[in-house]
């Protein structure tokens, strides 16, 4: 059973409207405490009922972390009097609050709120003056009952909250027509919430409502594997798999939301316009950001520069600054760098990329003096893009000021960056969204140079886009494929370029290698040496600390190798503070979600400073991020991490398990992106059968993408 306590609120500390998330300083028992919790409109001098539980934040104190707080009657007629006075009862002040008070005594909210027409019995309050207290009552009461009304439903008091703020006092009848209006109007509330809440009010499965957004829900959940549409008879397919609804339901909802303007329509690449079954089916926004990408890309390409450049002047010039001759590709990518609006140069290791993006960044600033922005998808890969070009890099989230309050990115095309110059590392981890919103901040006149490996995985996010821009044949490319003598010395780049090739890696195992592959064919064997080598045998045979530079990298979330047993595992062997709960000081940990309040991203790694009160204060690149009880969803343990959660990251060591249980996800994009996250030591534990399918696989996921032909032509009209 949750606390409750009441008081006075004495100072509002935070309040945010579109959620009603408030910190308050609030008066109960003779003491001042913080109460956070979702409160619609909260005011100094209010009373409030707060249910929920103390906690210790571990940079705030102790406080009361409420689930529900509400308005509610002072506790005693002085409390009354101020209440009144204070206005909270629009129409009275402090004169009228004495006049109440003498004639009806200490419980005369209770009076007003069941008779209001008898404050007319006291001088100064009308007819018209007496309808404007109604109403401010009527308010205060239209929302106590509200917010009961929606709990009915099984919706938390957070959300009911955000639910008020939407509808109003006509929530409980939108969640009775039609619920699913909230997985479309309220953020955070989806599909399935919503179809929990139908199927209480007894809306029929079949119905044209449910249809219509079941068709939005999976859109939805087909873009989270990276589709940016999906073709129309197998979305049908999985409608009726997923949803439980018959074809003719379905036909007719995609109908609606086509012509509601809600999903876009277009002819697939291989069929006639004429020919209705084959047509690709996009949510709105994506198909906007497919469209905007190739167009921006394409006006980028088009658009002059400001300057002529002196090429040959420019490499020259590098060259001696450098202390070195570049190769003839590296020439190559520089000279293009020069030369073209929009460039790509891609390839894998130990080839050359990092003295290009150093090179490039120099000659611009330097000699040219140009403005040259840098920037990378994750916090870590933007920290390792800075070590190498010399000058700040930053998120691209960060480079063009995401605003959570509006919701959007304050750099677009009216807000352009002030660049000459705009370079993008490890640009194939970048989603389609994303991508757009970059192109859209670009100002026509700067150069926009792609750097990333074409044969990684692809984005977590929608599209496939970095490929596909390497693909399509328009845009300037420089593919690097000489690695250099000092890497050629690496075994782990040697074998990443095998592997890349489809041919087996070499492991002759010897002392002298940072390569190595340990052969187990039982899970419960693989299990218990990787264990062996992450906590004793790598940190003692090549001095590596076992928590800051061993990653391992796990194909699987579930499993007895998985990324959730092996976290369990590793924990419990590294880490011996003595604390029992999920997350220990010391623990390696990873954010899983963007958190603009937090300014911190999907796939940043941090260490747990300290412990309390049912939250974690974690260190992230030297900035201390709170977690309270609520948010703890938000990270996990990162001793192992997923190969997808790895990209944009370099690490001491990897260590990866290999075996024929993983054979879904055996792929040879998904092992290459593995093992090119080593930069001292790789090491496989499994089955050479494993490695093998692996290998062999080179069929990556489909993902249903245009951008290629987008960027090729005009693009295809939509119907």
């Amino acid at each position: 059973m949750p606390l409750e306590i009441e008081g006075r609120v004495e100072r509002i500390v935070f309040h945010n409207p579109a959620n009603g998330y408030a910190v308050l300083k609030l008066e109960a028992d003779g003491e001042i405490s913080t109460v956070t919790g979702n409160i619609p409109d909260p005011r100094e001098g209010q009373y409030v009922r707060a249910a929920g539980a103390w906690e210790t934040h571990p940079r705030f104190g102790r406080q009361f972390r409420a689930i529900s707080l509400e308005p509610c009657n002072p506790p005693t007629p002085e409390a009354v009097e101020r209440y009144l006075a204070a206005g909270f009862v629009k129409g009275i002040g402090p004169a009228m609050a004495r006049r109440i008070i003498e004639k009806f005594g200490p419980d005369c909210l209770e009076l007003i709120e069941r008779e209001p027409e008898r404050l007319c019995e006291i001088p100064g309050i009308g007819l018209r003056k007496l309808e404007g207290i109604k109403k401010s009552l009527s308010g205060q009461r239209e929302f106590k009952e509200t917010m009961l009304a929606l709990q009915e439903y099984g919706i938390s008091p957070a959300w009911s909250m955000r639910v008020y703020k939407c509808y109003g006092r006509g929530a409980p009848q939108v969640l009775k027509e039609d619920p699913y209006r909230l997985a479309e109007d309220i953020k955070g509330i989806g599909f399935l919430t919503a179809d929990k809440i139908a199927e209480r009010t007894g809306i029929p499965k079949d119905s044209p409502k449910r249809a219509e957004a079941g068709i939005l829900y999976l859109l939805g959940r087909l873009s989270e594997d990276g589709h940016v549409f999906f073709p129309y008879k197998e979305l049908l397919r999985e409608g009726e798999a997923a949803l439980g609804i018959r074809r003719e339901p379905l036909l007719k909802a995609i109908a609606g939301l086509f012509e509601k303007k809600k999903i876009i329509l277009e002819p697939l690449p291989s069929a006639g316009i004429e020919n209705a079954d084959e047509k690709a089916v996009y949510l709105r926004r994506l198909h906007e950001a497919e469209e905007e990408t190739a167009e921006r890309t394409r006006a980028l390409m088009s658009a002059g520069r400001r300057s002529k450049i002196l090429v040959k002047s420019a490499l020259e010039w590098i060259e001696r600054e450098l202390f070195m001759e570049l190769s003839s590709q590296q020439a190559l990518a520089v000279e293009a760098s020069l030369k073209e609006k929009v460039l790509i140069i891609t390839g894998g290791p130990g080839v050359g990329k990092t003295t290009i993006i150093k090179a490039i960044v120099k000659i611009y600033k330097e000699f040219l003096e140009k403005d040259v922005l840098l920037a990378a998808p994750t916090g870590r890969a933007a920290k390792r893009l800075s070590e190498v070009a010399g000058q700040p890099a930053k998120t691209i989230h960060r480079l063009l000021e995401y605003s959570p309050v509006e919701e959007g990115f304050r750099k677009n095309e009216e807000n352009p960056l002030a660049a000459d110059l705009v370079i993008l590392d490890e640009a194939s981890m970048v989603d389609i969204q994303l991508m757009r919103s970059l192109l859209l901040a670009i100002p026509e006149e700067a150069g926009l140079i792609m750097v990333g490996d074409a044969d990684q995985l692809a984005s977590v996010g929608p599209g496939n886009v970095f490929l596909d821009m390497t693909a399509s044949g328009e845009i300037p490319l420089v593919r690097l494929t000489e690695i250099f003598r000092q890497s050629a010395r690496s075994l782990i780049i040697r074998n990443a370029h095998r592997i890349n090739r489809g041919e087996m890696p070499e492991f002759p195992n010897d002392k002298d290698s940072d390569f190595y592959f340990f052969e187990r064919e039982d899970p419960q064997e693989c299990l218990e040496k990787i264990l062996e080598l992450c906590t004793a045998a790598l940190p003692a045979r090549f001095g590596l600390d076992p928590v800051r530079d061993i990653q391992v990298l796990s194909p699987m979330h579930k499993g007895i190798n998985g990324v959730q047993n092996l976290n369990r595992l590793i924990q419990g062997i590294l880490n011996k503070s003595g604390e029992t709960g999920a997350f220990r000081p010391g623990d390696k940990v990873m954010q899983l979600r963007n958190n603009y309040d937090k300014d911190i991203f999907n796939g940043d790694t941090g260490m747990v400073k300290t412990v309390s009160g049912g939250g974690v204060t974690a260190d992230f690149y030297g900035r201390e991020i709170s977690y309270g009880p609520a948010d703890l969803d938000e990270i996990q343990l990162a001793y192992a991490a997923s190969v997808h959660k790895s990209q944009g990251s370099e690490y001491p060591a990897i260590v990866m398990p290999l075996l024929t249980e993983h054979y879904i996800l055996l792929q040879r994009n998904l092992l290459y992106t593995a093992v090119t996250r080593a930069k001292r030591l790789a090491v496989i534990v499994g089955s050479r059968k494993a490695l093998g399918i692996a290998i062999r696989n080179a069929k990556t996921q489909e993902r249903y993408t245009m951008l290629a032909r987008r960027l090729r032509a005009s693009g295809p009209k939509p119907i």
